[in-house]
C-alpha cells in the first residue's frame, strides 16, 4: 500500500450499500477504493449472517420500482444459485446463500474496476477546514493515508463522519446477534408448520397469510419465519416454561422472538433471538456483546434442538462475525425524512433513486413510490463527504431508509454523485443533477 495513494473516490465500508456505492462511482468513470473492515463484502448481510432481503423491489401494482445494482445483485445471485429463481412470485424475502452471496458482491465490484481493501480499519477522518479528504487506515501492511476527491461513509454506523466531526444524532434501536444452524430437516419443519397452522404469526415483518408462507416454501425451499413466531409456537413457550430458555437472560432479553428463515437446498437456518440495547459503538461494550452472544447462540440451538421438529440433528454452523447493529448515529441535517412525509410518497429535484413506500408494523409494500433525497446524505456545512448507507441516512424511524433494497439504492445514488463531482471537480453538493440523474439512468436506476 503506497502512502497517500490517490483516488477520485474513497468507500468506506463494503457492506450492501457500500458495494452498490463504489461499484456504481466506478461505472461512472471514477477510479474508487473500498475499505472494509471485515475480510468479505456483504456487512449486516453477511458478517451478522442477515442473509434475507426485504422484497420491496415491486409495488402492488407489480411495477419495478428498485432497479439498478439492488436487482442485478439478486440476479447475479440467482446465476450463481444463491438465490432461489422464483423469489420474485413470492412477497417473502430474498435469502441467499451467505458464501455465494460474498462471492458475487466481489464479483460485482472486480468487474467494475474497484479497488478493494479487505481487512482494513478505518482509523481516522482526514479532515481540515470542514473537509473531508481522505482517510488514515490500518491492516497488516501498517498504517496508511488515502485520499480521495470525495469520501462515501457507507459503514453504517457514520464513523466516517463521527471521526471528521460532522454533527450526528445518537438514534439507537435494540440489537441482536444471529447463528447459523446447519443439518436442519426443512421439510419435517414445513411439516410441523403444515400441521399447526394456528402457530403461524402475522402482523409484523411480511405479513404473509398461512398459504403465502406454505405457498412461498412450495415454490422456492425457503421457510421464513416472522420476528415472534417463538410466542406463538407451543414447543418454544414449552421451552420458556421449562426453564431451559430463560427470558430475559443476562444483557439479553426477547428470548423467544425466533425470527427464523431456512433453506431446504442447503440444510440450514438463520436464528435472530434476543435482543440487547447499545446507543453508540462502542468497543468494550461490543466485545461484551460478541461473547455474550455466542453463549446465547448455543443456548437458542440447544432449545431448537431439543423442542423444535426438524432440528433434533442441527448444531451451530456459526455465529455472526459481528453483532447486527440496527442503528447508532444517524446524519444531523436541516432536513429530516419522517413517517409522514415518507408515508405521503415525496417527489424530490435531487431524488437519487426510489423506493417502495412500506406500511408500518406489517411492513406491507404499497402501491405508492417516494424519492430518496440526496439532502439526506448530505452532512451540512462539510465539504468532500457523502453518507452511502440509508442505516445513518437523515430520517426518522431509522426502518425507512436503512432496509436491505433502499439501503443499497442510497449507496448507488452516493457513489453516482461522487464520481459525477470529482469528474466536475467540484464538491457533491455542487454535482450536477442532470448529469446524476442521467448516469442513474444508464445504470439502471428509476428516477423519472
Amino acid at each position: 500500500m503506497k502512502k497517500d495513494s490517490e483516488y477520485d473516490v474513497i468507500v468506506a465500508g463494503a457492506g450492501l450499500a457500500g458495494v452498490c456505492a463504489a461499484t456504481a462511482a466506478a461505472r461512472a468513470g471514477a477510479r474508487v477504493l473500498a475499505v472494509e473492515k471485515a475480510p468479505y463484502a456483504g456487512g449486516v448481510s453477511t458478517a451478522t449472517v442477515e442473509t434475507s432481503i426485504c422484497n420491496y423491489f415491486i409495488n402492488t401494482r407489480h411495477e419495478r420500482v428498485v432497479g439498478g445494482l439492488p436487482l442485478e445483485l439478486v440476479e447475479r445471485m440467482v446465476e450463481r444459485g444463491a438465490v432461489h429463481r422464483n423469489w420474485d412470485r413470492h412477497r417473502g424475502h430474498v435469502v441467499f446463500d451467505v458464501e455465494l452471496g460474498k462471492l458475487c458482491m466481489d464479483e460485482m465490484m472486480e468487474d467494475a474496476g474497484v479497488e478493494i481493501l479487505f481487512d482494513t480499519l478505518v482509523v481516522d477522518a482526514l479532515a481540515e477546514d470542514r473537509r473531508v479528504s481522505g482517510l488514515r487506515i490500518a491492516n497488516r501492511s501498517g498504517l496508511g493515508e488515502v485520499r480521495a476527491k470525495c469520501v462515501v461513509d457507507a459503514t453504517g454506523d457514520a464513523d466516517v463522519a463521527a471521526r471528521a466531526g460532522v454533527p450526528l444524532e445518537i438514534a439507537p434501536m435494540e440489537h441482536s446477534l444471529l447463528f447459523r444452524l446447519g443439518n436442519v430437516d426443512v421439510d419435517e419443519l414445513a411439516a410441523y408448520m403444515r400441521a399447526h397452522p394456528e402457530e403461524h404469526i402475522t402482523g409484523f415483518d411480511v405479513s404473509m397469510s398461512f398459504e403465502e408462507f406454505m405457498a412461498f416454501y412450495e415454490d422456492t425451499g425457503v421457510l421464513f419465519f416472522n420476528h415472534g413466531c417463538g410466542r406463538k409456537m407451543t414447543v418454544i413457550q414449552e421451552a420458556v416454561k421449562n426453564g431451559d430458555l430463560p427470558d430475559p437472560w443476562e444483557d439479553f432479553r426477547l428470548m423467544d422472538v425466533f425470527q427464523m428463515h431456512a433453506m431446504r437446498q442447503t440444510g440450514t437456518m438463520i436464528v435472530n433471538t434476543g435482543f440487547f440495547k447499545l446507543s453508540e459503538p462502542d468497543g468494550p461494550a461490543i466485545s461484551k456483546y460478541l461473547r455474550k452472544g455466542r453463549k446465547l447462540a448455543h443456548l437458542a440451538a440447544g432449545v431448537l434442538k431439543e423442542y423444535l421438529p426438524g432440528c433434533s440433528r442441527s448444531f451451530v454452523v456459526a455465529t455472526s462475525d459481528a453483532p447486527g447493529l440496527r442503528r447508532t448515529r444517524m446524519l444531523k441535517t436541516d432536513y429530516l425524512m419522517t413517517r409522514e412525509i415518507y408515508d405521503s410518497a415525496p417527489r424530490y429535484d435531487d431524488r437519487i433513486g426510489r423506493g417502495v413506500v412500506v406500511g408500518k408494523g406489517e411492513l406491507r409494500v404499497s402501491d405508492l413510490v417516494f424519492d430518496v433525497p440526496l439532502r439526506c446524505v448530505l452532512p451540512p456545512d462539510f465539504d468532500g463527504l457523502l453518507i452511502g448507507s440509508g442505516r445513518s441516512a437523515s430520517c426518522k424511524p431509522g426502518e425507512l431508509l436503512r432496509t436491505m433494497p433502499v439501503t443499497m439504492t442510497v449507496g448507488q445514488g452516493a457513489g453516482t454523485v461522487a464520481a459525477v463531482a470529482a469528474d466536475a471537480g467540484v464538491e457533491p453538493r455542487a454535482a450536477g443533477l442532470e448529469d446524476v440523474h442521467a448516469e442513474l439512468r444508464r445504470q439502471g436506476v428509476n428516477v423519472d
